[in-house]
């Protein structure tokens, strides 16, 4: 029992969300309760009171920076703004109900629309192409299921434009992120293609590939080189391509070199390699610059059987 008009506390109810334990427990298992607290508060019951807390480090710093105001929140959502707005990533978030909260610079470009006849409206208002139609309902199907969904996309009247599309959810409601990815996709469709080709000039018997750097240099080569030589590729990476060559060659291979280094002008010849066997000495030589958006980078080399060699047999 207890006097009337005294309230009772209890020390359990009381307290705020967290675990309650005695001191004696906290020193007891410090190590197991500190563990815990990197998760939830830990509060320390001494003699029926709570009057400690263990809490974690990250939730000491968010308790220490005080509460935030509403002008500070503006603040925040304007930086935000600015940012979203210098992106090249077009961003589209929608509301619960998938009415647009907020359309980035990018995606107005796109839209052609402008944020404030746009904000509020549903976003099959706002996306009325055909191809948007998909990415409305992804969105939906990320409202339905929780689990974000990607994938790439081209327009049916712009099949040339390829672009990557994240469905997600977001605070309070749902994103679209969108990328042109054209180039990248190009970029992987050409490193394809020069994997077929390397692929197919590696199965040909007696055929060499390689490049060289903008030295000369040899940089990379198929393993069929280092047979026709008669050496470990080892000693061929990291030498100068004219030096593969019998003496009597050389200096024809270097200024051709020079030519393709200097002006860009590819070249073909026969030479000899070195460490050809006797009966096989005269190969065929086939050299293109290399190009970049920088300019040259060095070359591309093709070595196989002299035509003369071919047309004999």
């Amino acid at each position: 029992m207890h006097r009337a008009g005294k309230k009772e506390c209890n020390p359990v109810k009381d307290s705020p969300s967290g675990r309650i334990v005695t001191a004696t427990d906290l020193i007891r298992h410090f190590a197991a309760h500190s563990r815990h607290a990197l998760g939830e508060p830990v509060h320390i019951m001494n003699h029926g009171h709570v009057n400690l807390s263990l809490i974690s480090r990250e939730l000491f710093l968010r308790l220490n920076e005080g509460p935030t105001t509403v002008a500070d929140d503006s603040r925040l959502a304007a930086k935000l703004d600015v940012i979203l707005d210098m992106i090249p990533t077009m961003v589209i978030l929608a509301d619960e109900q998938l009415n647009l909260v907020r359309i980035n610079l990018a995606a107005r470009k796109r839209v052609e629309v402008s944020e404030e006849e746009v904000r509020g409206v549903h976003l099959s208002q706002v996306l009325t192409e055909p191809a948007h139609q998909f990415s409305i309902r992804a969105l939906e199907r990320v409202r339905d299921t929780g689990i974000s969904e990607e994938f790439e996309l081209s327009p049916p009247d712009r099949p040339s434009l390829v672009c990557r599309i994240k469905a997600t959810s977001f605070p309070r409601g749902f994103a679209l992120l969108i990328d042109e990815i054209t180039d990248r996709v190009t970029l992987r469709e050409q490193d394809a293609r020069n994997a077929a080709y390397e692929n197919l000039i590696d199965g040909w018997p007696g055929l060499a590939r390689g490049n060289f750097n903008v030295r000369g240099v040899v940089t990379d080569m198929s393993s069929a080189l280092a047979t026709l030589i008669q050496t470990n590729e080892s000693r061929i990476i990291g030498v100068r391509f004219a030096t593969l060559f019998d003496a009597s060659n050389r200096g024809a291979v270097s200024d051709a070199m020079e030519a393709l280094l200097t002006a860009g002008q590819p070249f073909s010849l026969t030479a000899t390699l070195l460490g050809s066997d006797a009966q096989n000495r005269a190969v065929w030589v086939n050299a293109a610059p290399l190009k970049s958006t920088g300019g040259q980078t060095g070359g591309v080399f093709l070595i196989g059987p002299s035509p003369l060699a071919v047309m004999g047999n």
